[in-house]
């Protein structure tokens, strides 16, 4: 390569160039894409529901963390103002949420001091402040950039999460899996110690670096063993590998169809799908049974590679420390 001639000039875009329209366009892309803003924010979010009702106003995303803790998102693209301030804090309040996301495409000094000050005072609620723009090299598409503003720091996180009410929506999450685990308590000790809970899933310790859990949603849930050796891909994919390279062993010890989930938001897991979530609750039982049979097996099926998973993770990632060292 001589004298540049190969490389790209970038254009930053306003992120109206991107997206025409702010509800149909921005937020139905955001909900679909939602792993490039965990990225940024270093967190993963699962989309819940778009437009949702918070009195006179709806929200334009509520989602959940991998805690299970739920998130507003507001998107503005343009300015922020005194009105969509507000209208973060209402949403907060009346959906009952831990976490507020306000995304702009151009934030005032006042309400980057808002926010700080919000993240320092209103204890028990975390807020984020999220700058989009568009960019582009030479004549390609453009693409939504995002660049975190403003966070909560360990410093001003609250030390005790304050209780919330649960809705009704969280006491039947919580039915689902207090039932759930009884049935599971009949074919593996592995979830003796669990509790259930009003959230998005349960798990287990499957060793350093894997878990054994179950999720739910409204139409569906899922047993699954999922990998989580750290933010780094390749380390996950390294285990993740070794089961892959057992595929065949594995799925003739279980009688029903493994999905084998390998995302762009560092998820890397080993599931079974069943079409019956917490709203069908006439049908919990036979879920329940199909979720504790899948859990057993899957649980006899993966033990043998857990240990050989785990020490080419081990390796990979020691590997890659070695190899910063030497940089």
């Amino acid at each position: 390569m001589g004298h540049g001639e190969e490389v790209g000039a970038l254009q930053r875009l306003s992120p109206r160039d991107v997206f025409a329209h702010e509800a149909y366009d921005f937020t139905a892309w955001l909900e679909e894409n939602i792993g490039v803003l965990s990225d940024v924010l270093g967190f993963d979010l699962t989309p819940v529901e778009r437009e949702r009702s918070a009195g006179d106003f709806s929200a334009d995303l509520l989602a959940e963390d991998e805690g299970g803790s739920r998130v507003t998102i507001e998107n503005q693209l343009e300015q922020t103002d005194h009105k969509h301030l507000g209208q973060v804090l209402t949403y907060l309040a009346v959906l009952d949420a831990e976490v507020a996301i306000w995304i702009t495409a151009d934030a005032r000094p006042e309400h980057v001091s808002a926010v700080s000050w919000l993240n320092e005072n209103a204890g028990g609620a975390d807020f984020y402040l999220v700058k989009v723009e568009g960019v582009q090299v030479d004549d390609s598409r453009p693409a939504p950039l995002f660049t975190r503003i403003v966070g909560p720091s360990l410093e001003t996180r609250s030390a005790e999460q304050t209780k919330k009410e649960w809705d009704k929506r969280d006491r039947v999450r919580y039915r689902f899996f207090e039932k759930l685990l009884e049935c599971t308590s009949e074919r593996t000790n592995r979830f003796s110690n669990v509790s259930p809970k009003g959230r998005r899933g349960v798990s287990a310790s499957g060793g350093c670096g894997f878990s054994f859990g179950y999720s739910v949603s409204q139409r569906e849930s899922r047993a699954y063993l999922y990998m989580h050796f750290g933010e780094t891909q390749a380390v996950n994919d390294a285990a993740f590998k070794v089961f892959r390279e057992h595929r065949e062993e594995i799925e003739s010890h279980v009688d029903h169809e493994l999905d084998w989930v390998q995302d762009e938001n560092r998820r890397r897991l080993i599931r079974h799908v069943v079409g019956v979530g917490y709203e069908d609750e006439d049908r919990w039982d036979e879920a329940h049974e199909q979720l504790a049979r899948s859990m057993a097996q899957l649980e006899a099926a993966v033990g043998p590679y857990l240990e050989e998973a785990q020490k080419a993770a081990d390796r990979y990632a020691r590997q890659v420390e070695s190899a910063s060292d030497a940089n």
